[in-house]
């Protein structure tokens, strides 16, 4: 008997709401989240109905494996991934369903795929644009913040996304949003002057710092177009040195280099993994005495 299973990308809120999505559309179907550098749990794919939503498999190869064994339905807004399918498909052909497209939060295309044109809710709205730097509406990055209060992931906590559709419920959380982000933007000031640096990789002047689990706001205190060329991350994961780089620079494509280290991503935001980080970081004359480590 076929069963019904939904991959969505376990990093960060717009894979979440992808995911929940799917949920209440289908109640029956299985949410399981994937991140990159994740070994791919293929017996739960094979001759089921599969949605990938917010995520693909790396190399692109591995779709089209997954397309031929599966019933794959793919909603996607990666810049990197999205060319490698039309690539494959003008190459020979194949369609894999779902939506595919640029500058839409992931949420909002898997809106689309179930409800079409019908204007989706507040808080996919700001996930969305939140995901894809659409921060003109001054609710976006209170709420994202706001929302991190709370245990989104999907697997466990449905309620909380069915709440949502509550918007009394999706303003207080932009109240209480509004106090996180301003924390927020004290401490990543303190921690990114204290612990940032410089260096080169693949010909871009980068500030780099040695942190997980953020993003390129934790430089808007020293970030300067105009002396540097990109932001860029970098922690240890799962046995790998996961890599994230940031532009808003024009004539850059983060995601351009991303790609070519095995990674993929947005033409601003965009990672990698590594199994030895000395290949950037090694660059630097002072980084043992920095006091970092690499394997």
């Amino acid at each position: 008997m076929s069963l019904m299973k939904c991959f969505f990308h376990s990093a960060d809120m717009d894979g979440h709401a992808s995911g929940a999505l799917v949920k209440m559309f289908n109640p029956e179907c299985e949410l399981i989240g994937i991140n990159y550098g994740d070994t791919f749990p293929w017996g739960d794919a094979i001759g089921n109905t599969v949605f990938m939503v917010d995520f693909s498999l790396q190399p692109f190869y591995k779709m089209l494996r997954l397309n031929e064994q599966c019933d794959l339905v793919w909603i996607d807004h990666h810049k990197t991934a999205i060319e490698d399918y039309h690539n494959e498909c003008d190459k020979d052909g194949f369609v894999i369903k779902g939506i595919q497209e640029e500058g839409l939060g992931a949420c909002a295309l898997v809106w689309r795929y179930f409800r079409g044109d019908d204007p989706p809710p507040t808080f996919i709205k700001l996930l969305a644009e939140y995901d894809v730097w659409k921060h003109e509406d001054p609710r976006t990055l209170p709420f994202q913040y706001g929302l991190r209060m709370y245990k989104t992931y999907p697997v466990y906590n449905m309620e909380l996304w069915e709440n949502l559709f509550d918007i009394d419920f999706v303003y207080k959380i932009i109240n209480d949003g509004s106090l996180i982000l301003k924390y927020r933007k004290e401490e990543d000031e303190k921690y990114v002057k204290a612990c940032s640096f410089e260096l080169e990789f693949k010909g871009l002047k980068c500030i780099a710092v040695n942190k997980m689990l953020t993003n390129s706001m934790i430089f808007d205190s020293v970030w300067d177009n105009s002396k540097y060329d990109a932001m860029l991350t970098f922690g240890y994961r799962k046995g790998k040195w996961t890599v994230s780089l940031y532009t808003d620079k024009e004539g850059i494509d983060v995601s351009e280099i991303a790609h070519e280290m095995g990674g993929g991503g947005h033409k601003q935001a965009a990672g990698f993994q590594l199994d030895d980080i000395s290949e950037i970081i090694g660059q630097l004359p002072t980084a043992k005495a920095m006091g970092l480590r690499w394997r």
